[in-house]
């Protein structure tokens, strides 16, 4: 017993690591215990007090951490090289450097169990058609047409009083800040339904360098460590309010991408504000309308009015804006790496969590889409 005590002394900064090791393991095998105690339990016990707190911050506590990253450590690097410079005893130094070392392995230590406890661990809870209710089963070519068909007239329908910029597109009527603040109006209306979607912070942040953020081709980013949804906002404004729905959804528990994307479908969709409708049928269209034919296809976009033709050419405009066109020089080569480094990590980021087919699980989306209008129309 003495020299386990001794050992846990000497290695104690490990054991958040071991937990969060285990979890990654274990957590797997045991979908039930996932849901119940740690999504719906531990989950909103940590990030709903967390997430109160950074919500009273107007501005995004991501974006400043990344702003101040890199001459943050700069800085502590610096003062740890001139206080280990200061010594002239070898064993003082080498001192000094592992408790430094200590330090930082506890840090990091410590970050794996909250990132497994604030994120991760939901990644291996019940799937969302089981919770729900959804039988997302292949449905018909024809069945996917007739979806299409209704999300085109439901999108044409709430984009009627919405307000439009020169070239016809959607322009939203009130300021960003104001616009995210209504992301939550839509989970309001499915929380009596689907309690698992309880949360109590509803706050979304627009990032101030979303032009230059644009070039990771990345529109929203749910930071789990500070309970926060960040929002880009400088994508075409009619996807702003089904980003920050989507985002909510991770906020809420939700890990995987395509879960995300059917909830921010289906809290817009119940929004009391058109433009939330608006947004969430059209994310749904752009996803079941990529599954049909060609000639189908034809036939489900005849249906779009000149704003939704124009809304899907501003971002057509915005991705090639802040993609590489393979012209040599050496911004383009710089947007080219800043592409592909972005898309990779994302993509094996999702891979890790145990999501074989990484960013491509986005359109999955459409399988639950389906399955919605199916079980609705039944």
């Amino acid at each position: 017993m003495k020299r386990l005590s001794v050992i846990i002394r000497k290695f104690w900064v490990f054991i958040p690591f071991i937990a969060a090791a285990l979890m990654f393991l274990l957590l797997p095998l045991m979908p039930e215990v996932t849901e119940y105690v740690f999504s719906r339990g531990l989950f909103k016990a940590v990030t709903v007090p967390v997430g109160f707190i950074t919500s009273f911050f107007f501005f995004s506590l991501t974006e400043l951490l990344v702003i101040l990253a890199v001459p943050l450590v700069g800085l502590i690097v610096f003062l740890l090289v001139r206080k280990v410079r200061k010594r002239e005893d070898k064993a003082e130094k080498r001192k000094i450097l592992l408790k430094a070392g200590k330090t930082f392995c506890g840090f990091l230590s410590f970050a794996c169990l909250m990132y497994m406890i604030c994120h991760g661990a939901n990644y291996y809870r019940l799937p969302l058609e089981k919770t729900m209710d959804l039988d997302t089963s292949p449905k018909s070519a024809e069945f996917l047409l007739e979806v299409c068909k209704t999300l085109a007239n439901e999108a044409k329908a709430a984009s009627e009083n919405l307000d439009q910029n020169a070239d016809g597109s959607t322009k939203l009527s009130e300021s960003y800040a104001n616009e995210l603040k209504r992301a939550g109006n839509g989970y309001d209306k499915l929380v009596g339904k689907y309690p698992f979607l309880w949360t109590s912070v509803n706050k979304q942040k627009p990032v101030m360098l979303s032009d230059a953020w644009s070039y990771t081709h990345i529109t929203g980013m749910y930071f789990p460590f500070f309970a926060e949804c960040n929002v880009n906002i400088a994508q075409p404004d009619y996807l702003i309010p089904v980003t920050a729905a989507h985002e909510s959804a991770h906020s809420r528990g939700i890990a995987f991408e395509n879960e995300c994307n059917f909830l921010a479908f289906l809290s817009c969709i119940n929004s009391d504000y058109p433009e939330y409708r608006y947004s969430g049928y059209m994310l749904a269209f752009t996803y079941c309308s990529n599954e049909l034919d060609y000639e189908m296809w034809v036939e489900a976009n005849s249906l779009l009015n000149d704003r939704m033709r124009a809304d899907l050419s501003a971002n057509s405009r915005y991705i090639y804006d802040h993609s590489s066109h393979g012209t040599g020089t050496v911004v383009d080569e710089i947007v080219g790496t800043v592409n592909e480094v972005s898309h990779s990590a994302n993509d094996a980021f999702i891979t890790i969590q145990g999501v074989e087919d990484g960013v491509r699980s986005y359109n999955r989306v459409t399988e639950l889409v389906l399955a919605y209008y199916s079980k609705r129309n039944s």
